[in-house]
């Protein structure tokens, strides 16, 4: 069975025709066409594609943000993220999740930006795999985590929330990581994709783990309205969710090296505010811890 699914995972990253198109959504959503691995396995896949970065000078296990790309792989907006978050004094784990698989830029503009592969329900093993990575790492303090993903690395942490809600496994992974570990303290998610085909629709979300977001007004990428109404059917179930939405921005606001897309505009000020913002975020969450 993992062996066909492979073979159909291969063909979905190369078909090109409305039928197979179509094949790949039905293989994705099902599951079927999915690689199925163990939590050893997938945290197999992702060494060496983990960025693990403590504050200099650190004597002692650190609370520790891991960090979900979006479609496009890993970009200049994580580093700068990641600067702010080693300044406050926390460490950064910046999983690669497309690296990890052989995705390119061009195969990940092509493929995945366009959900032809690597679904948030598959990347959702990935979060898993980073967290077990992290417990074993003895620089991490793993009772005080957070994630972060930004659009489809929020996607990805939305559909982890949802699998351990639901008290289910991820599709990608077998054997292990039903539910995620308490001591992931919060999530943040940045303009994170929040419709079709996202697997939750906010009602399942695990009720132990804060949900964090910011949106911006003129996405049109991500469209806001999406997040808002899973946002708010997520808190009528008793979920605890905290979000704004930025007036003015778009998509990848707080990525300087975007792609010459007029969808897409990068502000600044705004990108400063939302590290600031999470910086904030985290210190909140793991003061609490």
């Amino acid at each position: 069975m993992r062996v066909r699914s492979l073979i159909v995972a291969g063909l979905c990253g190369l078909t090109v025709t409305v039928g197979g198109l179509a094949a790949c959504a039905a293989g994705n959503a099902a599951g079927w066409s999915v690689p199925r691995r163990s939590l050893a396995q997938q945290g197999e896949l992702l060494t060496g594609h983990v960025s693990i970065r403590i504050p200099p000078g650190a004597g002692h296990a650190v609370p520790t943000l891991v960090m979900f790309h979006g479609c496009g792989g890993l970009r200049q907006v994580q580093e700068d993220y990641a600067a702010a978050v080693l300044d406050a004094g926390y460490g950064v784990m910046i999983v690669g999740s497309n690296a990890a698989r052989g995705i390119g830029r061009f195969a990940a503009m092509s493929q995945v930006c366009t959900a032809l592969r690597l679904w948030g329900q598959e990347r959702a093993a990935d979060v898993h795999a980073a967290i077990a990575l992290a417990a074993a790492d003895p620089r991490i303090d793993s009772a005080n985590l957070a994630l972060i993903g930004w659009s489809h690395g929020g996607w990805t942490i939305l559909d982890a929330l949802g699998f351990s809600g639901a008290e289910q496994r991820p599709a990608a992974l077998e054997g292990e990581g039903v539910s995620l570990p308490d001591h992931v303290r919060t999530t943040i998610l940045i303009y994170p994709y929040c419709g079709f085909p996202v697997r939750t629709d906010g009602r399942d979300l695990d009720p132990d783990i804060p949900v964090h977001a910011i949106l911006a007004g003129n996405d049109v990428v991500a469209p806001a309205g999406d997040c808002v109404r899973l946002f708010e059917r997520a808190g009528q179930a008793g979920v605890r969710v905290d979000y704004a939405l930025w007036d003015g921005l778009t998509h990848a606001f707080d990525e300087p090296d975007q792609p010459p897309d007029p969808r897409m505009e990068y502000d600044a000020d705004a990108a400063g505010r939302a590290r600031k913002h999470l910086v904030e975020i985290l210190g909140s969450a793991f003061d609490q811890g």
